[in-house]
């Protein structure tokens, strides 16, 4: 590709997700490399940004319309096509993709419509596009457009193709996609044939400017630092760390991040009230997320994801990176096994598992020599995973 070419990135909103942070740090390595680089919204404008890691020399544009005006044909269109796929949801079959077509295109008609006149006027753009709605918002703009469409689905796509944009909306339009990037090859094999032959698993990038790694003396706190959501199972965290701190007595816990809608914040509370049910609210510190969250917690004695499922968690990747010692649920799509050799660089546990978690955590505690191999080898994975292969392999791809 050469680099006089334009790239842009089209993803729903920028609000510090760890999907916007690989999307950020990737766009910051090819403009770095001299590519002309742009990042669109397609569900929020500018005013909803929190933008943590794109450079500012990046422009952000939006196709969103927040106030959405549409005909009476697109009105009953939506309608329509909400009543012929409701029979197929409530019996668990999967939705026919002309039916989930009808239904998305009314939706988005207008981000859609937006979409495509931009790149109409940019034939030359190549598109990089995350998440959904994103993803199939641009390849159905795309149609019968010269621009090459690479796109990367996140987090647990076995959970994406039961839904009504699932698996026969995939297999139709999914196959417009001049290549797609999976997070892990578990992720590569939930995809039809014809989508996921155009596949290459190319792993999340270590952000470059991470503190170096600590291998000293440690503090006494088991951490875990992400988007608050229940997919990130906060309670199972809790229950475990409620009996870990039955021995290991001195240890708090902290959980750092801000959840962004209401079920986020259900279960925030929920995490809430069962630290309270269990006795433990006074050893658990409750913080914001913070731009300096890795000097926060660099020294701490080890950090816990007690996901559900993931993608390939950027938190994870951070704490290894910085040498923490580090339990993670070995949860689907696979992404903590990719990188995970357990006992040797991390612990992994059984979803769901507080029991399972709390012993990783005593392991660690309790074991200096055990806990200081974690972490050596863990750090190695910095350079593994750098920002500059990573970027560098999704550049020979475009």
């Amino acid at each position: 590709m050469s680099k006089n070419k334009k790239i842009l990135m089209v993803m729903p909103v920028m609000k510090g997700g760890g999907a916007e942070r690989v999307a950020s740090l990737l766009l910051n390595e090819f403009s770095r490399n001299g590519y002309n680089c742009e990042f669109l919204l397609t569900s929020s404008d500018k005013n909803d940004v929190i933008n943590r890691d794109l450079n500012p020399d990046i422009s952000i544009t939006s196709v969103y319309e927040r106030n959405k005006k549409k005909s009476l044909l697109f009105k009953a269109s939506e309608i329509f096509s909400s009543l012929l796929c409701k029979p197929f949801e409530i019996l668990k079959l999967g939705v026919p993709a002309c039916f989930a077509k009808l239904s998305f295109v009314s939706q988005y008609h207008n981000e859609i419509k937006n979409l495509k006149e931009k790149l109409s006027s940019e034939p030359d753009t190549v598109v990089i596009s995350f998440l959904q709605p994103s993803v199939p918002m641009t390849l159905i703009a795309a149609k019968n457009l010269p621009n090459r469409v690479v796109v990367s689905e996140r987090a647990d796509p076995y959970r994406l193709v039961k839904k009504r944009y699932g698996y026969k909306f995939i297999k139709k339009y999914y196959q417009r996609a001049g290549a797609v990037v999976f997070q892990t090859n578990d992720a590569k094999a939930a995809y039809p044939d014809n989508v996921s032959s155009k596949g290459t698993v190319i792993f999340n990038p270590i952000n470059d400017k991470l503190p170096e790694p600590y291998h000293g003396e440690r503090e006494k706190y088991v951490t875990t630092f992400c988007r608050i959501s229940r997919q990130k199972n906060l309670l199972v965290l809790v229950q475990a760390f409620a009996e870990f701190h039955k021995e290991f007595s001195d240890y708090r816990l902290k959980i750092i991040g801000e959840p962004q809608n209401d079920d986020d914040r259900a279960h925030l509370a929920e995490a809430k009230e069962l630290a309270e049910k269990l006795l433990i609210t006074d050893f658990i510190d409750f913080m914001p997320f913070s731009s300096e969250v890795h000097n926060l917690i660099i020294h701490d004695a080890l950090y816990v994801n007690s996901s559900d499922y993931e993608g390939m968690s950027n938190a994870m990747l951070e704490a290894m990176a910085i040498g923490m010692p580090v339990v993670c649920t070995d949860c689907p799509i696979g992404g903590a096994n990719s990188v995970i050799e357990n006992n040797q660089n991390g612990i992994l546990t059984e979803v769901g598992n507080a029991e399972e978690l709390c012993r990783a955590m005593k392991k660690i505690a309790g074991d200096k020599a055990f806990a200081d191999n974690l972490s050596r080898n863990a750090a190695q994975i910095r350079y593994n995973l750098s920002l500059e292969n990573t970027a560098k392999k999704w550049m020979e791809l475009l």
